[in-house]
C-alpha cells in the first residue's frame, strides 16, 4: 500500500511539473518528464518505445535504486554518468540497441544485485572489474557480441545465482574459480567460442547437469575429458581442433576417452579407416553385421588393450595382417562370415590371452599354423568352411583347455594323432567334409564327447579307415576307403622299404623283434593293436632318420602286463601312410 501511495506522490508531482513547462530546482527532466532528485528511487520505463540514447542526466537521480529501461529502441553507449548512481540495487537495460564496449567504471556500482544488458550489441571484453560487484545475485550478459575470456574474477561474486553467458563470442576456457560460486544455479554457456577443458571442480556446483535450463555449454569447442559430472551428457562440443581428437565415420572422438566401439549394424560401409588404430584404450571393438570392404588396416595391432575383436558379417577382403600377433590382450577374435584369404598369421600364436578364435565361412587357405599350440587358455577354434590344408599341427593337442574344435568344410589331411586324449574338456569335435586318412586312434573314446550326436561330432565324409573305435562305431558317417587297402600290405610310394619290415620269431611267446628299413627321414609312429583295432602298446614315436630301425615288443600292454594269447597286429604310421603285419602271440 505504502509503494502504490507513494508511485501516486511522484507521478502527480511528475505530471504538475509537466503543465508548466519546466523543473523545479530539486527536479531533473527525463524524456519531457520532471523527477524530483531526491524522492526519485525507482525508474521503470520499461516498453515504452523510447528511442535515441541514454540521457546523461539520469545521473542526478543520486537515491536512484531500481533503472528499468528494457525493451525500447535505445542505442549509442551507456554514459559514464549512470555509473555514478551508486545505491543501484537493478540496473535492466535488456532488448535495446545499445553497442560499444562495457565500461570498467561500472565497478562503481558497489551495491548491484541485479545486471541485465541482454539482447544488445555490445562488444570487446567483458571487464574483470565486474568482478568487485560482489552483491550481484543476477548476470546476464547474453545475445551480445562480447568477445576475449571469462574473466576468472567472476568467481568473486559469492552471491551469485544465475550467470548468463550465452550466444556471444567468448573464447578462451572455463576459469576454474567459477567452482566457487556455490550458490549458482543457472550457467548457461552455449554457443560461444569457448574451448580447452572444462575444470573437474566444476562438479562441486550445485547445478542440474541433465537440464539445458540450469546448465548448458551447447556449441562451444570445449575438449575432452569432461568432468564426471558431465561424463554421460551429450555435450554437443566441436572438438576438431582438440588434441587427440579423430574424425572416424563421420563423428569426432576423443581417442583417449573410448574404451568401446559398437556399431554392429550400423550400417557402415567403405574400408576400416588406419586411425582406428589411435584408439588405444578400445577394450571392444564390435563392427559386425555392416557393409565394410577391403583389408583389415595393419593399425589394428596397435590396439594392445583390446579384449574382444568382432568383425563378423561383414564384406572385409585380403589377409589378415601379422600385426594381430600385438593385440596382447585379445581374448576374443570374431573374422567369420567374411571374403578373407590368405594364411592366418603366424604371430596369433602371441595371443596368449586368446580363449576364442572364429574365423569360419573365409577363404583362407594353406596350413592350420602350429604356433596356435601357444594358446594355452583357448577354449573355442573355429576354422570350418574355408580351404585350409595340410595335417592337424600335433601342438593343437597340447591344448588342454580346449572345448571346441570345428575344422569341418576345409581339405585337411594326414592322421588324427592319438594325442588328442589330452583335450579331455573337449564337447565338440567336427573334422567332416576334408581328406583325413588313417585309423582312428582308439584313446579318442576317453574324451567326453556325445558320439551319437552329430552338432557335438562328425567325422563323416573322410577317408579314415576301420577299424573304428568302440565309442564311435556306427557314428563314422561315410568314409572313403578306397586306399585302406595299404593299411595290410605295402606300397613302394611308402617311406619303409617293401619286403623290409621284418618280425622274429613270429609266432612268439616271450620276445619279437621288429625291425625295418626307412628310406629317408620321417616321423614314425609304431603301435600294436588287437584284433578288433584297440591300441595295447606303442613301440615308437618320434623321428628317424633313414636306415635300419630295431624294435622289441615283450607281449605286455601299456600298463606292462602280459597280454593274452592271440593274433595282434603291429602297425607303422608314417605321414598318410599305414603299413600293418600280423603277429601271433603264444603263451
Amino acid at each position: 500500500m505504502r509503494i502504490q501511495i507513494y508511485r501516486f506522490f511522484v507521478f502527480f508531482i511528475v505530471i504538475i511539473s509537466c503543465l508548466y513547462g519546466q523543473c523545479d530546482d530539486d527536479q531533473v527532466e527525463i524524456w519531457g518528464i520532471c523527477y524530483p532528485i531526491e524522492t526519485t528511487f525507482e525508474l521503470v520505463l520499461s516498453n515504452q518505445g523510447i528511442g535515441g540514447s541514454i540521457p546523461d542526466n539520469i545521473s542526478a537521480l543520486q537515491n536512484l535504486m531500481f533503472l528499468d529501461l528494457s525493451y525500447n529502441e535505445l542505442g549509442g553507449n551507456i554514459p559514464n554518468q549512470i555509473f555514478n548512481l551508486e545505491n543501484l540495487i537493478a540496473l535492466n537495460l535488456s532488448n535495446n540497441n545499445i553497442s560499444g564496449d562495457l565500461s570498467p567504471n561500472i565497478s562503481a556500482l558497489t551495491n548491484l544485485m541485479y545486471l541485465d544488458l541482454s539482447n544488445n550489441y555490445f562488444s570487446g571484453t567483458m571487464p574483470s572489474e565486474i568482478g568487485l560487484l560482489t552483491s550481484l545475485v543476477e548476470l546476464s550478459l547474453h545475445n551480445n557480441e562480447f568477445s576475449g575470456p571469462i574473466p576468472y574474477e567472476f568467481g568473486n561474486l559469492s552471491y551469485l545465482s544465475r550467470l548468463y553467458l550465452n550466444n556471444n563470442q567468448i573464447n578462451g576456457s572455463i576459469p576454474a574459480e567459477l567452482s566457487q560460486l556455490i550458490g549458482l544455479e543457472y550457467l548457461l554457456l552455449d554457443n560461444n567460442q569457448i574451448s580447452g577443458f572444462i575444470p573437474e571442480s566444476i562438479c562441486d556446483l550445485g547445478l542440474v547437469w541433465n537440464s539445458i535450463y540450469s546448465f548448458n555449454i551447447l556449441g562451444n569447442q570445449i575438449c575432452p575429458p569432461y568432468p564426471d559430472c558431465l561424463e554421460n551428457l551429450s555435450l554437443g562440443q566441436n572438438i576438431i581442433n582438440c588434441e587427440g581428437v579423430v574424425g572416424i565415420w563421420d563423428s569426432l572422438y576423443f581417442v583417449n576417452e573410448i574404451t568401446e566401439f559398437d556399431f554392429s549394424g550400423f550400417g557402415l560401409s567403405g574400408q576400416i579407416p588406419e586411425e582406428i588404430g589411435l584408439f588405444t584404450n578400445l577394450i571392444t571393438l564390435d563392427l559386425s553385421n555392416n557393409n565394410l570392404t577391403g583389408a583389415i588396416p595393419n593399425t589394428i595391432g596397435d590396439l594392445d588393450n583390446l579384449e574382444y575383436l568382432n568383425l563378423a558379417f561383414n564384406q572385409l577382403t585380403g589377409v589378415v595382417p601379422s600385426s594381430i600377433g600385438n593385440l596382447s590382450s585379445v581374448k576374443e577374435i570374431r573374422l567369420f562370415q567374411n571374403q578373407l584369404a590368405g594364411e592366418i598369421p603366424l604371430e596369433i600364436g602371441n595371443l596368449s590371452n586368446l580363449i576364442l578364435i572364429n574365423f569360419r565361412n573365409n577363404n583362407f587357405f594353406g596350413s592350420i599354423p602350429a604356433s596356435i599350440g601357444n594358446l594355452s587358455l583357448l577354449e573355442i577354434l573355429y576354422l570350418h568352411n574355408n580351404n585350409f590344408d595340410g595335417q592337424i599341427p600335433i601342438e593343437i593337442y597340447d591344448l588342454t583347455n580346449l572345448k571346441r574344435i570345428f575344422l569341418n568344410g576345409n581339405q585337411v589331411t594326414g592322421n588324427i594323432h592319438p594325442n588328442i586324449v589330452n583335450l579331455d574338456n573337449l564337447e565338440k569335435l567336427r573334422l567332416e567334409n576334408n581328406y583325413i586318412t588313417g585309423i582312428i586312434p582308439n584313446e579318442i573314446c576317453n574324451l567326453n564327447i556325445d558320439w551319437s550326436d552329430p552338432i557335438s561330432f562328425n567325422i563323416s565324409d573322410n577317408m579314415l579307415c576301420e577299424p573304428y573305435p568302440i565309442c564311435i562305431e556306427g557314428d563314422q558317417g561315410h568314409q572313403d576307403t578306397t586306399n585302406c587297402s595299404n593299411v595290410a600290405s605295402f606300397n613302394e610310394q611308402v617311406a619303409i622299404q617293401e619286403n623290409q619290415f621284418n618280425v622274429y620269431p613270429n609266432p612268439f611267446n616271450s620276445k619279437v623283434k621288429i625291425f625295418f628299413e626307412v628310406k629317408e627321414r620321417n616321423n614314425i609312429n609304431v603301435e600294436i593293436i588287437d584284433l578288433i583295432g584297440r591300441r595295447v602298446n606303442r613301440l615308437f614315436y618320434g623321428p628317424v632318420n633313414s636306415g635300419r630301425l630295431s624294435l622289441t615288443w615283450d607281449g605286455k600292454n601299456y600298463l606292462g602286463n602280459n597280454v593274452s594269447p592271440g593274433v595282434y597286429f603291429c602297425i607303422a604310421y608314417i605321414n598318410n601312410n599305414i603299413n600293418k603285419f600280423k603277429l601271433i602271440y603264444l603263451k
